[in-house]
Protein backbone atom coordinates (compact mmCIF):
# COMPACT_ATOMS: atom_id res chain seq x y z
CA UNK A 1 0.00 0.00 0.00
CA UNK A 2 1.56 2.85 -1.04
CA UNK A 3 -1.75 5.23 0.05
CA UNK A 4 -4.54 4.91 2.30
CA UNK A 5 -6.93 4.33 -0.51
CA UNK A 6 -4.51 1.72 -2.17
CA UNK A 7 -4.89 0.10 1.26
CA UNK A 8 -8.86 0.27 1.13
CA UNK A 9 -8.81 -0.73 -2.37
CA UNK A 10 -7.15 -3.77 -1.61
CA UNK A 11 -8.93 -4.33 1.54
CA UNK A 12 -12.21 -4.11 -0.46
CA UNK A 13 -10.66 -6.50 -3.30
CA UNK A 14 -9.77 -9.27 -1.27
CA UNK A 15 -13.01 -9.64 0.85
CA UNK A 16 -14.81 -9.24 -2.72
CA UNK A 17 -12.49 -12.56 -4.20
CA UNK A 18 -12.98 -14.34 -0.77
CA UNK A 19 -16.64 -13.43 -1.11
CA UNK A 20 -16.91 -14.72 -4.61
CA UNK A 21 -15.13 -17.75 -3.74
CA UNK A 22 -17.66 -18.53 -0.70
CA UNK A 23 -20.67 -18.24 -3.13
CA UNK A 24 -19.29 -20.06 -5.70
CA UNK A 25 -18.56 -22.62 -3.15
CA UNK A 26 -21.91 -22.73 -1.92
CA UNK A 27 -23.15 -23.70 -5.49
CA UNK A 28 -20.00 -26.46 -6.08
CA UNK A 29 -21.21 -29.80 -7.07
CA UNK A 30 -19.25 -33.07 -7.61
CA UNK A 31 -21.42 -34.06 -10.08
CA UNK A 32 -19.86 -34.35 -13.68
CA UNK A 33 -21.09 -32.17 -16.39
CA UNK A 34 -23.30 -34.21 -19.16
CA UNK A 35 -22.45 -32.35 -21.51
CA UNK A 36 -19.48 -33.22 -24.34
CA UNK A 37 -17.50 -29.98 -23.89
CA UNK A 38 -16.23 -30.93 -20.61
CA UNK A 39 -14.95 -34.10 -21.70
CA UNK A 40 -13.40 -32.16 -24.54
CA UNK A 41 -11.26 -30.21 -23.35
CA UNK A 42 -10.17 -32.69 -20.27
CA UNK A 43 -9.50 -35.43 -23.33
CA UNK A 44 -7.79 -32.96 -24.76
CA UNK A 45 -5.17 -32.34 -22.29
CA UNK A 46 -4.76 -35.85 -21.19
CA UNK A 47 -3.70 -36.78 -24.97
CA UNK A 48 -1.20 -33.44 -24.46
CA UNK A 49 0.37 -35.26 -21.65
CA UNK A 50 0.38 -38.59 -23.00
CA UNK A 51 2.85 -37.76 -25.55
CA UNK A 52 -0.54 -38.05 -28.71
CA UNK A 53 -0.27 -34.51 -29.35
CA UNK A 54 -3.12 -32.54 -29.81
CA UNK A 55 -5.09 -34.90 -31.39
CA UNK A 56 -9.02 -36.30 -30.97
CA UNK A 57 -7.79 -38.86 -29.16
CA UNK A 58 -11.18 -40.29 -28.60
CA UNK A 59 -11.78 -40.69 -32.19
CA UNK A 60 -10.60 -43.76 -33.56
CA UNK A 61 -8.74 -41.85 -36.22
CA UNK A 62 -7.41 -40.07 -33.64
CA UNK A 63 -7.37 -36.74 -36.17
CA UNK A 64 -5.52 -33.60 -35.17
CA UNK A 65 -7.93 -30.79 -33.47
CA UNK A 66 -8.72 -27.85 -34.91
CA UNK A 67 -12.04 -26.29 -32.92
CA UNK A 68 -11.06 -25.68 -29.45
CA UNK A 69 -7.67 -23.66 -29.31
CA UNK A 70 -5.25 -25.15 -26.82
CA UNK A 71 -4.88 -22.72 -24.14
CA UNK A 72 -7.40 -24.10 -21.66
CA UNK A 73 -6.43 -27.91 -23.02
CA UNK A 74 -2.65 -26.77 -21.95
CA UNK A 75 -3.89 -25.23 -18.66
CA UNK A 76 -5.83 -28.72 -17.27
CA UNK A 77 -2.85 -30.90 -18.65
CA UNK A 78 -0.57 -28.95 -16.29
CA UNK A 79 -3.33 -30.16 -13.90
CA UNK A 80 -3.01 -33.03 -14.62
CA UNK A 81 0.59 -33.51 -14.41
CA UNK A 82 0.62 -31.82 -11.23
CA UNK A 83 -1.65 -34.91 -10.01
CA UNK A 84 -5.24 -34.06 -10.46
CA UNK A 85 -7.56 -36.80 -11.43
CA UNK A 86 -10.64 -35.84 -10.24
CA UNK A 87 -13.68 -34.02 -10.94
CA UNK A 88 -13.44 -32.10 -7.81
CA UNK A 89 -9.75 -31.21 -8.01
CA UNK A 90 -10.48 -29.25 -11.62
CA UNK A 91 -13.74 -27.41 -10.88
CA UNK A 92 -11.66 -26.26 -7.95
CA UNK A 93 -9.26 -24.45 -10.22
CA UNK A 94 -12.29 -23.23 -12.20
CA UNK A 95 -14.10 -21.54 -9.20
CA UNK A 96 -10.61 -20.18 -8.13
CA UNK A 97 -10.02 -18.28 -11.60
CA UNK A 98 -13.33 -17.03 -11.76
CA UNK A 99 -12.99 -15.24 -8.30
CA UNK A 100 -10.07 -14.00 -10.20
CA UNK A 101 -11.72 -12.86 -12.97
CA UNK A 102 -14.20 -10.74 -10.03
CA UNK A 103 -11.17 -9.61 -8.71
CA UNK A 104 -9.91 -7.95 -11.97
CA UNK A 105 -13.74 -6.42 -12.90
CA UNK A 106 -13.55 -5.09 -9.61
CA UNK A 107 -10.09 -3.79 -10.52
CA UNK A 108 -11.07 -2.31 -13.68
CA UNK A 109 -14.35 -0.65 -12.56
CA UNK A 110 -12.21 1.08 -9.59
CA UNK A 111 -10.33 2.70 -12.40
CA UNK A 112 -13.41 4.05 -13.95
CA UNK A 113 -15.68 4.81 -11.16
CA UNK A 114 -14.45 4.27 -8.13
CA UNK A 115 -14.47 2.27 -5.26
CA UNK A 116 -18.20 1.90 -4.55
CA UNK A 117 -19.37 1.52 -7.63
CA UNK A 118 -16.92 -0.77 -8.58
CA UNK A 119 -18.01 -3.12 -5.91
CA UNK A 120 -21.24 -2.76 -6.11
CA UNK A 121 -20.77 -3.91 -10.11
CA UNK A 122 -18.76 -6.97 -8.59
CA UNK A 123 -21.01 -7.94 -6.82
CA UNK A 124 -23.68 -7.95 -8.65
CA UNK A 125 -22.01 -9.35 -11.59
CA UNK A 126 -20.67 -12.63 -9.43
CA UNK A 127 -24.34 -13.53 -8.24
CA UNK A 128 -25.46 -13.64 -12.56
CA UNK A 129 -26.77 -17.14 -13.29
CA UNK A 130 -24.23 -16.99 -15.80
CA UNK A 131 -20.72 -16.44 -13.18
CA UNK A 132 -22.16 -18.59 -11.07
CA UNK A 133 -22.39 -21.45 -13.56
CA UNK A 134 -18.88 -21.12 -14.84
CA UNK A 135 -17.41 -21.84 -11.89
CA UNK A 136 -18.86 -25.01 -11.73
CA UNK A 137 -17.81 -27.18 -14.25
CA UNK A 138 -14.50 -27.68 -15.99
CA UNK A 139 -15.17 -25.12 -19.37
CA UNK A 140 -13.26 -22.87 -20.67
CA UNK A 141 -15.14 -19.47 -19.46
CA UNK A 142 -12.92 -18.89 -16.37
CA UNK A 143 -9.95 -19.02 -17.98
CA UNK A 144 -11.34 -16.48 -20.63
CA UNK A 145 -12.84 -14.34 -18.40
CA UNK A 146 -9.03 -13.91 -16.50
CA UNK A 147 -8.01 -12.62 -20.39
CA UNK A 148 -10.54 -10.98 -21.48
CA UNK A 149 -10.59 -8.73 -18.41
CA UNK A 150 -6.70 -8.32 -17.62
CA UNK A 151 -6.47 -7.44 -21.82
CA UNK A 152 -8.99 -4.64 -21.29
CA UNK A 153 -7.60 -3.27 -17.54
CA UNK A 154 -4.45 -3.45 -18.73
CA UNK A 155 -5.03 -1.73 -21.65
CA UNK A 156 -6.49 1.42 -19.66
CA UNK A 157 -3.24 1.30 -17.97
CA UNK A 158 -1.31 1.16 -20.85
CA UNK A 159 -3.27 4.88 -21.87
CA UNK A 160 -6.19 3.16 -24.00
CA UNK A 161 -8.93 4.11 -21.63
CA UNK A 162 -10.34 7.15 -22.53
CA UNK A 163 -8.86 8.44 -26.38
CA UNK A 164 -10.40 12.08 -27.32
CA UNK A 165 -11.99 12.16 -31.14
CA UNK A 166 -10.30 15.40 -31.38
CA UNK A 167 -6.84 17.26 -30.16
CA UNK A 168 -5.17 14.01 -30.27
CA UNK A 169 -1.36 14.36 -30.79
CA UNK A 170 0.23 13.39 -33.75
CA UNK A 171 2.83 12.01 -31.38
CA UNK A 172 3.44 8.30 -31.02
CA UNK A 173 1.53 8.76 -27.35
CA UNK A 174 -1.43 9.64 -25.58
CA UNK A 175 -0.11 9.45 -22.04
CA UNK A 176 -0.16 11.69 -19.80
CA UNK A 177 3.34 13.72 -19.78
CA UNK A 178 4.33 12.91 -16.34
CA UNK A 179 3.80 9.28 -17.25
CA UNK A 180 6.73 7.00 -17.97
CA UNK A 181 6.54 5.88 -21.67
CA UNK A 182 8.21 2.39 -20.72
CA UNK A 183 5.51 1.72 -18.14
CA UNK A 184 2.88 2.17 -20.64
CA UNK A 185 4.62 0.19 -23.29
CA UNK A 186 5.02 -2.78 -20.49
CA UNK A 187 1.22 -2.49 -19.58
CA UNK A 188 0.41 -2.12 -23.38
CA UNK A 189 2.68 -5.65 -23.61
CA UNK A 190 0.47 -7.41 -21.04
CA UNK A 191 -2.77 -6.57 -22.78
CA UNK A 192 -1.35 -7.76 -26.04
CA UNK A 193 -0.16 -11.41 -24.74
CA UNK A 194 -3.20 -11.55 -22.11
CA UNK A 195 -5.12 -10.89 -25.55
CA UNK A 196 -3.49 -13.31 -27.48
CA UNK A 197 -4.17 -15.99 -24.90
CA UNK A 198 -7.95 -15.02 -24.86
CA UNK A 199 -7.79 -15.72 -28.47
CA UNK A 200 -6.02 -19.17 -27.99
CA UNK A 201 -8.42 -19.87 -25.53
CA UNK A 202 -11.86 -19.43 -27.16
CA UNK A 203 -12.15 -18.50 -30.91
CA UNK A 204 -14.62 -15.86 -30.30
CA UNK A 205 -11.55 -14.02 -28.45
CA UNK A 206 -10.66 -12.11 -31.86
CA UNK A 207 -12.85 -9.18 -30.88
CA UNK A 208 -10.24 -8.23 -28.11
CA UNK A 209 -7.12 -8.38 -30.44
CA UNK A 210 -9.24 -6.18 -33.07
CA UNK A 211 -10.23 -4.05 -30.23
CA UNK A 212 -6.51 -2.90 -28.87
CA UNK A 213 -5.54 -2.47 -32.25
CA UNK A 214 -7.98 -0.07 -32.89
CA UNK A 215 -7.90 1.87 -29.93
CA UNK A 216 -3.88 1.74 -30.84
CA UNK A 217 -4.60 3.35 -33.96
CA UNK A 218 -7.51 5.67 -32.81
CA UNK A 219 -4.49 6.97 -30.50
CA UNK A 220 -1.91 7.01 -33.08
CA UNK A 221 0.25 4.44 -31.16
CA UNK A 222 2.11 3.17 -34.39
CA UNK A 223 5.10 2.25 -32.68
CA UNK A 224 3.38 -0.24 -30.34
CA UNK A 225 1.28 -1.83 -33.18
CA UNK A 226 4.45 -2.16 -35.08
CA UNK A 227 6.51 -3.70 -32.48
CA UNK A 228 3.02 -5.58 -30.52
CA UNK A 229 1.68 -6.89 -34.31
CA UNK A 230 4.52 -9.46 -35.29
CA UNK A 231 4.66 -10.76 -31.79
CA UNK A 232 0.95 -11.45 -31.73
CA UNK A 233 1.10 -12.35 -35.13
CA UNK A 234 2.59 -15.19 -35.04
CA UNK A 235 0.55 -17.73 -32.36
CA UNK A 236 -2.84 -16.55 -33.87
CA UNK A 237 -1.50 -17.42 -37.32
CA UNK A 238 -0.64 -20.57 -36.62
CA UNK A 239 -3.89 -21.33 -34.98
CA UNK A 240 -5.40 -19.77 -37.85
CA UNK A 241 -3.06 -22.12 -40.14
CA UNK A 242 -3.90 -25.45 -38.47
CA UNK A 243 -7.43 -25.04 -38.22
CA UNK A 244 -8.07 -23.52 -41.67
CA UNK A 245 -10.72 -25.22 -44.42
CA UNK A 246 -10.99 -28.31 -41.44
CA UNK A 247 -12.10 -26.43 -38.19
CA UNK A 248 -15.83 -27.36 -36.95
CA UNK A 249 -16.76 -24.08 -36.34
CA UNK A 250 -15.70 -22.74 -39.95
CA UNK A 251 -18.41 -25.58 -40.98
CA UNK A 252 -20.98 -25.55 -38.32
CA UNK A 253 -21.08 -21.67 -38.03
CA UNK A 254 -23.56 -21.24 -41.68
CA UNK A 255 -25.47 -24.29 -40.73
CA UNK A 256 -29.04 -23.37 -39.49
CA UNK A 257 -28.74 -26.25 -36.73
CA UNK A 258 -25.32 -27.88 -36.33
CA UNK A 259 -27.21 -30.52 -34.24
CA UNK A 260 -29.41 -31.13 -37.29
CA UNK A 261 -27.73 -30.93 -40.43
CA UNK A 262 -30.56 -32.24 -42.57
CA UNK A 263 -32.28 -28.54 -41.84
CA UNK A 264 -30.03 -27.24 -44.28
CA UNK A 265 -27.58 -23.95 -44.62
CA UNK A 266 -27.39 -20.12 -43.79
CA UNK A 267 -26.12 -17.91 -46.48
CA UNK A 268 -24.55 -14.55 -46.12
CA UNK A 269 -28.62 -12.90 -46.88
CA UNK A 270 -29.78 -14.33 -44.13
CA UNK A 271 -27.15 -13.12 -41.55
CA UNK A 272 -29.22 -10.21 -40.85
CA UNK A 273 -32.43 -12.33 -39.70
CA UNK A 274 -30.24 -14.93 -37.71
CA UNK A 275 -28.57 -11.16 -36.00
CA UNK A 276 -32.25 -10.13 -35.22
CA UNK A 277 -33.56 -13.35 -33.94
CA UNK A 278 -30.42 -13.90 -31.93
CA UNK A 279 -31.06 -10.03 -30.85
CA UNK A 280 -34.70 -10.59 -29.19
CA UNK A 281 -33.41 -13.76 -27.60
CA UNK A 282 -30.05 -12.20 -25.69
CA UNK A 283 -32.11 -8.92 -25.04
CA UNK A 284 -35.31 -10.62 -24.29
CA UNK A 285 -34.93 -13.78 -22.43
CA UNK A 286 -31.08 -14.48 -22.19
CA UNK A 287 -30.07 -10.82 -20.25
CA UNK A 288 -32.67 -10.29 -17.94
CA UNK A 289 -32.93 -14.23 -16.64
CA UNK A 290 -28.48 -13.53 -15.43
CA UNK A 291 -30.10 -11.27 -12.69
CA UNK A 292 -34.83 -11.78 -12.57
CA UNK A 293 -34.90 -15.40 -13.61
CA UNK A 294 -37.81 -15.16 -10.75
CA UNK A 295 -39.87 -13.05 -13.54
CA UNK A 296 -41.13 -15.01 -16.18
CA UNK A 297 -42.63 -13.70 -20.00
CA UNK A 298 -43.94 -9.82 -20.79
CA UNK A 299 -42.21 -8.73 -17.53
CA UNK A 300 -38.75 -10.35 -17.97
CA UNK A 301 -38.33 -9.38 -21.81
CA UNK A 302 -39.36 -5.74 -20.56
CA UNK A 303 -36.72 -5.15 -17.52
CA UNK A 304 -34.38 -7.02 -20.43
CA UNK A 305 -35.24 -4.18 -22.66
CA UNK A 306 -34.74 -1.48 -20.23
CA UNK A 307 -31.52 -2.79 -18.99
CA UNK A 308 -30.13 -2.95 -22.89
CA UNK A 309 -31.83 0.54 -23.24
CA UNK A 310 -29.46 2.23 -20.17
CA UNK A 311 -26.49 0.31 -20.90
CA UNK A 312 -26.64 1.55 -24.74
CA UNK A 313 -27.55 4.91 -23.76
CA UNK A 314 -24.45 4.72 -21.37
CA UNK A 315 -22.00 3.52 -24.06
CA UNK A 316 -23.23 6.40 -26.52
CA UNK A 317 -22.19 8.92 -24.31
CA UNK A 318 -18.95 7.28 -23.47
CA UNK A 319 -17.96 6.98 -27.44
CA UNK A 320 -19.34 10.65 -28.01
CA UNK A 321 -16.69 11.70 -25.57
CA UNK A 322 -13.46 9.79 -25.02
CA UNK A 323 -13.64 6.37 -26.28
CA UNK A 324 -11.50 3.64 -24.94
CA UNK A 325 -10.49 0.14 -25.86
CA UNK A 326 -13.67 -1.30 -24.01
CA UNK A 327 -16.15 0.97 -26.00
CA UNK A 328 -14.81 -0.79 -29.05
CA UNK A 329 -14.49 -4.53 -27.73
CA UNK A 330 -17.91 -3.99 -26.46
CA UNK A 331 -19.54 -3.81 -29.81
CA UNK A 332 -17.29 -6.26 -31.78
CA UNK A 333 -17.99 -8.77 -29.13
CA UNK A 334 -21.51 -7.89 -29.53
CA UNK A 335 -21.62 -8.19 -32.69
CA UNK A 336 -19.77 -11.39 -32.98
CA UNK A 337 -22.28 -13.56 -31.28
CA UNK A 338 -25.33 -11.84 -33.02
CA UNK A 339 -24.58 -13.89 -36.15
CA UNK A 340 -23.70 -17.12 -34.86
CA UNK A 341 -26.14 -20.07 -34.67
CA UNK A 342 -28.85 -19.25 -32.61
CA UNK A 343 -29.05 -22.81 -31.05
CA UNK A 344 -25.28 -21.42 -29.63
CA UNK A 345 -26.98 -18.22 -28.27
CA UNK A 346 -27.18 -18.17 -24.57
CA UNK A 347 -25.26 -17.13 -21.30
CA UNK A 348 -22.43 -18.56 -22.20
CA UNK A 349 -21.48 -16.30 -24.95
CA UNK A 350 -22.43 -13.33 -22.62
CA UNK A 351 -20.70 -13.77 -19.93
CA UNK A 352 -17.99 -11.13 -20.72
CA UNK A 353 -20.66 -8.01 -21.79
CA UNK A 354 -22.09 -8.65 -18.00
CA UNK A 355 -20.21 -6.27 -16.27
CA UNK A 356 -19.70 -3.94 -19.29
CA UNK A 357 -23.42 -3.53 -19.53
CA UNK A 358 -23.75 -3.01 -15.63
CA UNK A 359 -21.28 0.01 -16.32
CA UNK A 360 -22.95 1.68 -18.69
CA UNK A 361 -26.16 0.99 -17.03
CA UNK A 362 -25.31 2.31 -14.17
CA UNK A 363 -23.41 5.32 -15.11
CA UNK A 364 -26.76 6.23 -16.93
CA UNK A 365 -29.04 5.67 -13.81
CA UNK A 366 -26.49 8.07 -12.11
CA UNK A 367 -27.03 10.34 -14.38
CA UNK A 368 -30.28 10.75 -14.33
CA UNK A 369 -30.25 10.60 -10.69
CA UNK A 370 -28.21 14.16 -10.43
CA UNK A 371 -30.54 15.90 -12.27
CA UNK A 372 -33.27 15.19 -9.58
CA UNK A 373 -31.33 17.19 -7.06
CA UNK A 374 -29.48 17.11 -4.30
CA UNK A 375 -28.46 13.46 -3.28
CA UNK A 376 -30.71 11.90 -5.61
CA UNK A 377 -28.09 9.74 -7.46
CA UNK A 378 -27.12 8.20 -4.35
CA UNK A 379 -30.57 7.30 -3.81
CA UNK A 380 -31.48 6.19 -7.05
CA UNK A 381 -27.64 4.24 -8.09
CA UNK A 382 -28.59 2.83 -4.18
CA UNK A 383 -32.60 1.60 -5.33
CA UNK A 384 -30.71 0.27 -8.47
CA UNK A 385 -28.21 -2.14 -7.23
CA UNK A 386 -30.94 -3.25 -5.09
CA UNK A 387 -33.21 -4.13 -7.96
CA UNK A 388 -30.52 -5.98 -9.78
CA UNK A 389 -29.12 -7.81 -6.48
CA UNK A 390 -32.22 -8.86 -4.79
CA UNK A 391 -33.90 -10.73 -7.45
CA UNK A 392 -30.91 -12.42 -7.49
CA UNK A 393 -30.85 -13.85 -4.30
CA UNK A 394 -33.42 -16.78 -5.18
CA UNK A 395 -31.79 -18.11 -8.18
CA UNK A 396 -28.47 -17.93 -6.57
CA UNK A 397 -29.81 -20.05 -3.22
CA UNK A 398 -31.79 -22.56 -5.23
CA UNK A 399 -28.61 -23.29 -7.27
CA UNK A 400 -26.85 -23.72 -3.63
CA UNK A 401 -29.63 -25.61 -2.83
CA UNK A 402 -29.61 -27.81 -5.33
CA UNK A 403 -25.88 -28.16 -4.84
CA UNK A 404 -26.24 -29.22 -1.49
CA UNK A 405 -28.50 -31.82 -2.48
CA UNK A 406 -26.09 -33.30 -4.95
CA UNK A 407 -22.93 -33.01 -2.18
CA UNK A 408 -25.00 -35.23 -0.18
CA UNK A 409 -25.73 -37.73 -2.34
CA UNK A 410 -22.05 -38.19 -3.43
CA UNK A 411 -21.27 -38.37 0.34
CA UNK A 412 -23.53 -41.53 0.31
CA UNK A 413 -23.36 -42.63 -2.74
CA UNK A 414 -22.38 -41.75 -6.41
CA UNK A 415 -22.47 -38.44 -7.48
CA UNK A 416 -23.63 -39.54 -11.30
CA UNK A 417 -26.76 -39.93 -9.85
CA UNK A 418 -27.31 -36.15 -9.91
CA UNK A 419 -27.22 -36.24 -12.99
CA UNK A 420 -30.29 -39.04 -13.74
CA UNK A 421 -30.36 -42.55 -14.14
CA UNK A 422 -30.09 -41.97 -17.90
CA UNK A 423 -26.25 -40.47 -17.11
CA UNK A 424 -25.48 -43.22 -14.37
CA UNK A 425 -25.97 -46.03 -17.01
CA UNK A 426 -23.78 -44.41 -19.44
CA UNK A 427 -20.87 -44.34 -17.52
CA UNK A 428 -21.51 -47.82 -16.69
CA UNK A 429 -21.62 -48.59 -19.74
CA UNK A 430 -18.51 -46.80 -21.19
CA UNK A 431 -16.64 -48.54 -17.72
CA UNK A 432 -18.22 -52.29 -18.84
CA UNK A 433 -17.06 -51.82 -22.81
CA UNK A 434 -13.39 -50.46 -21.44
CA UNK A 435 -13.06 -53.86 -19.68
CA UNK A 436 -14.96 -56.31 -21.95
CA UNK A 437 -15.13 -55.27 -25.90
CA UNK A 438 -11.78 -55.54 -27.68
CA UNK A 439 -9.09 -53.24 -28.12
CA UNK A 440 -9.98 -52.38 -31.89
CA UNK A 441 -13.58 -51.92 -31.07
CA UNK A 442 -15.26 -48.57 -32.39
CA UNK A 443 -18.42 -47.63 -30.86
CA UNK A 444 -21.29 -45.24 -32.24
CA UNK A 445 -22.44 -43.61 -28.83
CA UNK A 446 -24.22 -40.07 -28.52
CA UNK A 447 -21.24 -38.78 -26.09
CA UNK A 448 -17.96 -39.79 -27.46
CA UNK A 449 -15.68 -37.76 -25.87
CA UNK A 450 -17.94 -38.32 -22.50
CA UNK A 451 -17.40 -42.14 -23.51
CA UNK A 452 -13.96 -42.17 -23.86
CA UNK A 453 -13.34 -40.11 -21.04
CA UNK A 454 -15.30 -42.44 -18.54
CA UNK A 455 -13.19 -45.64 -19.75
CA UNK A 456 -14.72 -46.48 -23.20
CA UNK A 457 -13.31 -47.45 -26.14
CA UNK A 458 -12.60 -44.90 -29.11
CA UNK A 459 -15.99 -44.01 -30.08
CA UNK A 460 -17.73 -41.49 -32.72
CA UNK A 461 -21.08 -39.86 -32.73
CA UNK A 462 -23.64 -41.93 -34.49
CA UNK A 463 -25.32 -40.59 -37.98
CA UNK A 464 -27.84 -38.04 -37.00
CA UNK A 465 -30.55 -40.04 -39.78
CA UNK A 466 -33.46 -42.21 -39.15
CA UNK A 467 -33.00 -44.17 -42.51
CA UNK A 468 -31.48 -47.24 -41.49
CA UNK A 469 -29.70 -47.86 -44.85
CA UNK A 470 -28.15 -44.37 -44.76
CA UNK A 471 -27.52 -44.96 -41.24
CA UNK A 472 -25.39 -48.81 -42.01
CA UNK A 473 -23.33 -47.24 -44.95
CA UNK A 474 -22.17 -44.49 -42.60
CA UNK A 475 -21.32 -46.89 -39.87
CA UNK A 476 -19.36 -49.13 -42.31
CA UNK A 477 -17.87 -45.89 -43.37
CA UNK A 478 -17.01 -45.39 -40.11
CA UNK A 479 -15.72 -48.48 -39.46
CA UNK A 480 -17.94 -48.90 -36.27
CA UNK A 481 -18.70 -52.32 -34.89
CA UNK A 482 -21.24 -51.04 -31.72
CA UNK A 483 -23.89 -49.03 -30.71
CA UNK A 484 -24.97 -47.28 -27.60
CA UNK A 485 -28.29 -46.56 -27.11
CA UNK A 486 -28.69 -44.45 -24.19
CA UNK A 487 -31.48 -41.99 -22.79
CA UNK A 488 -28.81 -38.87 -21.41
CA UNK A 489 -31.15 -36.70 -23.60
CA UNK A 490 -33.80 -37.31 -26.25
CA UNK A 491 -31.25 -37.60 -29.33
CA UNK A 492 -30.63 -40.63 -29.32
CA UNK A 493 -34.22 -42.02 -28.78
CA UNK A 494 -35.35 -39.95 -31.63
CA UNK A 495 -33.02 -41.55 -34.26
CA UNK A 496 -31.78 -45.12 -33.10
CA UNK A 497 -35.13 -46.83 -32.49
CA UNK A 498 -36.48 -46.51 -35.92
CA UNK A 499 -33.29 -47.68 -37.30
CA UNK A 500 -33.14 -50.47 -34.70
CA UNK A 501 -36.93 -51.57 -35.92
CA UNK A 502 -36.57 -51.32 -39.70
CA UNK A 503 -32.89 -53.58 -39.96
CA UNK A 504 -33.16 -55.88 -36.43
CA UNK A 505 -31.53 -58.57 -38.59
CA UNK A 506 -28.38 -56.54 -39.10
CA UNK A 507 -27.24 -56.18 -34.89
CA UNK A 508 -27.41 -58.09 -31.93
CA UNK A 509 -28.13 -57.14 -28.25
CA UNK A 510 -25.00 -57.58 -26.42
CA UNK A 511 -26.09 -56.36 -22.88
CA UNK A 512 -27.74 -53.24 -21.06
CA UNK A 513 -28.11 -51.33 -18.19
CA UNK A 514 -31.06 -50.38 -16.23
CA UNK A 515 -31.53 -48.64 -12.95
CA UNK A 516 -34.85 -47.02 -13.33
CA UNK A 517 -38.28 -47.29 -14.41
CA UNK A 518 -38.20 -45.69 -18.06
CA UNK A 519 -36.10 -47.11 -20.89
CA UNK A 520 -32.45 -48.52 -20.20
CA UNK A 521 -29.04 -48.24 -22.12
CA UNK A 522 -28.68 -51.07 -24.52
CA UNK A 523 -25.35 -51.94 -26.33
CA UNK A 524 -25.63 -53.22 -29.62
CA UNK A 525 -23.26 -55.08 -32.00
CA UNK A 526 -23.49 -53.92 -35.62
CA UNK A 527 -23.38 -57.37 -37.70
CA UNK A 528 -20.42 -57.23 -40.70
CA UNK A 529 -21.96 -56.93 -43.59
CA UNK A 530 -21.97 -60.99 -44.79
CA UNK A 531 -24.03 -61.68 -41.96
CA UNK A 532 -26.69 -58.80 -41.73
CA UNK A 533 -30.47 -59.88 -43.53
CA UNK A 534 -32.73 -57.47 -44.62
CA UNK A 535 -36.64 -57.17 -42.83
CA UNK A 536 -37.38 -59.01 -40.21
CA UNK A 537 -39.12 -57.46 -36.59
CA UNK A 538 -37.77 -56.27 -33.46
CA UNK A 539 -38.27 -59.33 -31.79
CA UNK A 540 -36.35 -61.03 -33.90
CA UNK A 541 -32.83 -58.82 -32.85
CA UNK A 542 -31.05 -61.88 -30.64
CA UNK A 543 -28.72 -61.65 -27.80
CA UNK A 544 -25.33 -61.96 -29.36
CA UNK A 545 -23.24 -65.26 -29.00
CA UNK A 546 -19.55 -65.64 -27.59
CA UNK A 547 -18.46 -65.92 -31.79
CA UNK A 548 -20.34 -62.34 -31.95
CA UNK A 549 -16.45 -61.17 -30.62
CA UNK A 550 -16.45 -60.03 -27.33
CA UNK A 551 -14.88 -60.96 -23.97
CA UNK A 552 -16.78 -62.50 -21.26
CA UNK A 553 -18.60 -60.43 -19.20
CA UNK A 554 -16.05 -59.05 -16.55
CA UNK A 555 -17.42 -56.41 -13.86
CA UNK A 556 -15.30 -53.24 -13.65
CA UNK A 557 -14.14 -51.15 -10.72
CA UNK A 558 -15.70 -47.79 -10.99
CA UNK A 559 -15.34 -44.74 -8.30
CA UNK A 560 -17.32 -41.69 -9.13
CA UNK A 561 -15.03 -39.50 -7.91
CA UNK A 562 -12.28 -39.92 -9.76
CA UNK A 563 -12.21 -40.08 -14.14
CA UNK A 564 -11.36 -43.12 -15.17
CA UNK A 565 -9.35 -42.26 -17.98
CA UNK A 566 -6.67 -40.02 -16.39
CA UNK A 567 -7.01 -41.90 -13.19
CA UNK A 568 -5.36 -44.49 -14.80
CA UNK A 569 -2.48 -42.86 -17.24
CA UNK A 570 -1.96 -41.24 -13.34
CA UNK A 571 -1.72 -44.90 -11.80
CA UNK A 572 0.32 -46.51 -14.76
CA UNK A 573 2.84 -43.74 -14.98
CA UNK A 574 3.57 -44.02 -11.01
CA UNK A 575 3.92 -48.15 -11.12
CA UNK A 576 6.24 -47.01 -13.83
CA UNK A 577 8.05 -44.90 -12.04
CA UNK A 578 8.25 -47.31 -9.11
CA UNK A 579 9.62 -50.21 -11.58
CA UNK A 580 13.08 -47.95 -12.68
CA UNK A 581 15.64 -48.82 -10.50
CA UNK A 582 16.41 -46.13 -8.03
CA UNK A 583 19.45 -43.63 -8.57
CA UNK A 584 21.65 -43.29 -5.59
CA UNK A 585 24.43 -41.01 -4.98
CA UNK A 586 27.95 -42.40 -5.09
CA UNK A 587 29.92 -43.03 -1.87
CA UNK A 588 33.34 -40.91 -1.78
CA UNK A 589 35.74 -43.24 -1.30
Amino acid sequence: CLTAFQCFQNIIGGMLTLGSAAILASVATPAPHAGGDNAGYLSLAHALVAGEGYTEIWDPASPPHTKYPPVFPLLLGGLMLGGVSSWLGFKLVMAGLTSVSVLLVFVWVTNRKGLVFAAAVAVATILSGGWLDAGRWILSEPAFLVFTFLTLWAAERGGLGSIPWAGVAARDSNADPDRPRTSEMLWIALSGGAATAAVLTRTSGFPLLLALFGALLLARRLRAVVTLGPIVAVPILWWLLRSAGQGAYASEFWMRNPYEPAVGMFGWIDLPARAWANLRLYVGTVLPNEWWAVSAGATLGFLGVLLFTFASWGWVRRVRSAPGVVELFVPLYFGLILVWPEVWSGSRFLLPLLPFILVYAGESVLRIGRRTGSGGAGFIGAAAFLSVVLPALPGWLSVASEARVCRGIADFGDPFRCQGTGFVEFRDAAAWAGVNLSSDAVVLSRKPRIFFLLGGPPSIVFPFTRDAELFSGEADRAGATYLLLDHIDTVSLFYLPPVLSARPLAFCHVTGWRTGDGPGTELFRILPREERRPGGELRQLFPCSDSNGFTPDISPDIDGSEIPRIARSRIAAQRLSDSLPQIRPMSMP
